[in-house]
């Protein structure tokens, strides 16, 4: 079975390499350290109310993504929003998809998990957030990702990232301008995420 997930995740890796979907750029690099501008930076601190908020569309992402609730996904973010993931150990290696792709890239990405009856849990910590003089948020956060097969496996560490997100406010809700997910494994694809 892993070398199943191997093989998949190296195919659609391939895939992804080939398609106009990379971007270079977008991604924080190895030294990079936004965490810092939190704490006596730029940044402000949130009211409890706009914490709470931050918090809850966080909380809606990491159930959409383990429940592989795709199309309910692009609601999370503005029209022109992105989502991007990054390699550590490649900077030109940057897969970004724009807000109304992600449904139909996802399903694809996690059509492995699905076929083997999969799970992919998000466990959500370290949680920083600042808001900037636009009222928009900054956020960062650590993930672990843990996989299991339904019925058959414990649960297994997948991968852990950071993430760094910059979230406004759209009429009444929240919702992520950007979502970049850098892990601290390079190689990590997004066929599992």
């Amino acid at each position: 079975m892993k070398a199943f997930r191997t093989f998949g995740a190296v195919a659609l890796f391939s895939w992804l390499a080939a398609s106009p979907a990379f971007a270079a750029g977008e991604c924080p690099g190895a030294n990079d350290m936004g965490w810092r501008d939190f704490r006596g930076g730029p940044l402000v601190a949130p009211t409890p109310e706009e914490r709470g908020a931050v918090i809850d569309l966080l909380a809606q992402y990491a159930w959409r993504m383990d429940n592989r609730d795709f199309n309910g996904l692009p609601a999370l973010f503005v029209d022109d929003g992105h989502y991007y993931h990054c390699d550590p150990g490649n900077a030109n290696a940057v897969l970004a998809i724009s807000a109304g792709s992600l449904a139909q890239q996802f399903q694809t990405m996690f059509a492995n998990l699905a076929a083997t009856n999969s799970s992919a849990t998000r466990l959500l910590s370290n949680i920083l957030i600042g808001k900037t003089k636009d009222g928009n948020f900054e956020v960062a956060f650590s993930v672990q990702v843990n996989i299991q097969t339904i019925g058959v496996s414990a649960a297994h560490l997948d991968y852990t990232a950071k993430i760094y997100a910059t979230i406004t406010k759209d009429g009444d809700l929240l919702k992520f301008i950007v979502l970049k997910v850098a892990p601290a494994q390079s190689g990590i694809q997004a066929s599992a995420r």
